[in-house]
């Protein structure tokens, strides 16, 4: 339940020019902040001014947040920001327990920072970590669950193309390279050179004479995994005008490269269920 903070009456001076207000004091005052049953007395882990600093830092994040707090001993409610600052190995590690009113821990947040930086931390610093410690605290303050970590994204299965060898033309370029555009398209990430992969496809072919001016062109895609034991085969086979293979491969690459994902594509799904 948020609390009620109750507003002075405010005087209306009419001509007499803007009242003078010497003791002003713009935004929130941290010693005397408003409290209520989810009120947190922010504690400071000792009297130096880097601990005053990084405690009225805690209490303006949590007054953003609209909740209750204050520095003030005595003045807190349901909730107490308990710190202690312990140094090891370079570092410091500022250990905070958040505490209900009758003293039992809800939570216990450790923050590590390197040594040296604590020694004089810049403004910066102590805001980053006041806005670390009131991120983590709300969700026990506000009684909601923190949300679950996002799932870390699929892994991407890495196929490594050995470029065909013994195609005229620049079909070895060619049909290659069209290879390796579908089966990024396919959802499968391409590795260069030598580079380790999930799984490689390698290719045998075979340029054969056959009637009325054609030539036959048989492929087959031997498709390995990372072990190098082989995981399945996929054949395509098509005839062509004679000497057509010879020069630029062209559209040609890109359709032969189209039917023969269609089969390697199961293949490679096929292994990585398993």
């Amino acid at each position: 339940m948020r609390a009620a903070i109750g507003v002075l009456p405010l005087l209306m001076l009419v001509g007499c020019g803007e009242v003078p207000q010497p003791f002003r004091h713009d935004g929130p005052n941290l010693a005397l902040a408003p409290t209520a049953a989810r009120a947190v007395l922010v504690q400071r882990i000792d009297e130096s001014p880097r601990a005053t600093a990084l405690a009225d830092a805690v209490v303006r994040r949590l007054l953003e947040a609209e909740i209750p707090a204050t520095t003030r001993s005595g003045g807190g409610g349901g909730w107490t920001l308990a710190p202690a600052a312990e140094e090891s190995a370079g570092s410091i590690r500022l250990r905070w327990r958040l505490l209900r009113a009758d003293g039992e821990s809800a939570s216990d947040l450790i923050q590590t920072l390197p040594a040296e930086a604590w020694k004089a931390p810049s403004p910066r610093l102590i805001d980053g970590l006041a806005a670390e410690l009131v991120g983590k605290t709300i969700p026990v303050l506000s009684g909601t669950p923190p949300a679950a970590p996002a799932p870390p994204p699929p892994q991407v299965p890495t196929v490594r193309v050995v470029p065909p060898s013994d195609l005229p033309g620049d079909g070895n370029t060619a049909l290659g390279g069209a290879l390796r555009r579908l089966l990024e398209k396919s959802g499968f990430k391409p590795v260069e050179g030598d580079a380790p992969a999930d799984f490689v496809v390698r290719s045998q072919a075979t340029v054969t004479p056959a009637p009325g001016g054609q030539e036959t062109l048989t492929m087959v895609w031997i498709v390995g995994g990372a072990d190098g034991a082989e995981v399945g085969r996929v054949s395509q086979q098509g005839a062509v005008p004679k000497g057509r293979l010879a020069g630029s491969w062209g559209s040609l690459a890109a359709d032969i490269a189209a039917g023969g994902v269609e089969g390697i594509d199961e293949l490679l799904r096929a292994a990585k269920r398993k």
